[in-house]
């Protein structure tokens, strides 16, 4: 899997020394919930209440998108990915932590342009690692560590709004996905388990649906 990793990655540094045309994308996004519990102290009086610590998760992640336009049809790219997910309370004897790690090679292919308008494929080969603890009352314990590589070929709609700036949905009621998913035993290096599995997915009766499409934009230099 690193020899493949390590060729993507090549090849992509290849393209940046062509004339080819660099573009930008991605998502980041960030979250905390939480709050506090309140517990009644006298059963005959319920407006007598103490205030308990709830937990509160934060979370962040962040995908930037490089791609590398090298000629009108075809664009190579990669996109690195990291996010991180904390459940605790405010002491920190208790909590639950959670990161994954990521990088996605992509290739997309320009089918069909009419007008502003162009119909393309983009297939994605992500390669993930993640890791993790738990602390119950003081004492950690460390989370199976994961890895996973996939591939998924999604197709997508583009609208030009200007030479910079284009419109991406990409139509997630259509595609191909596969993936090999791989956990280990933390406390046990020959005991790992392993997951294949590889999907095909169309739905011609469902096309018009907010949470079957991907809405966004990227920036052309």
């Amino acid at each position: 899997m690193k020899k493949i990793l390590v060729s993507v990655l090549a090849v992509i540094a290849f393209s940046m020394t062509s004339n080819a045309q660099l573009w930008f994308g991605g998502s980041i996004s960030a979250r905390h919930t939480g709050g506090v519990e309140k517990e009644a102290v006298d059963p005959m009086d319920p407006t007598k209440t103490t205030d308990l610590d709830d937990p509160k998760t934060n979370a962040f992640q962040i995908t930037p998108k490089i791609g590398f336009g090298l000629n009108e049809k075809l664009s190579v790219g990669i996109a690195p990915s990291f996010s991180t997910t904390t459940t605790a309370k405010v002491d920190k004897n208790n909590l639950t932590k959670s990161n994954t790690f990521g990088v996605t090679p992509f290739v997309r292919y320009t089918f069909v342009e009419f007008g502003n308008f162009g119909v393309l494929a983009e297939a994605d080969v992500p390669f993930t690692f993640g890791n993790g603890k738990t602390i119950v009352n003081g004492t950690e314990t460390k989370a199976n560590p994961t890895s996973s590589f996939g591939l998924t070929v999604t197709p997508w709609l583009t609208y030009s709004i200007s030479d910079n700036f284009s419109l991406e949905c990409g139509l997630n009621f259509f595609g191909l996905t596969a993936s090999h998913n791989v956990t280990k035993d933390q406390n046990n290096k020959d005991h790992k388990w392993v997951n294949n599995s590889i999907r095909f997915n169309g739905n011609t009766a469902n096309l018009v649906n907010v949470g079957g499409m991907t809405i966004g934009f990227i920036y052309k230099l």
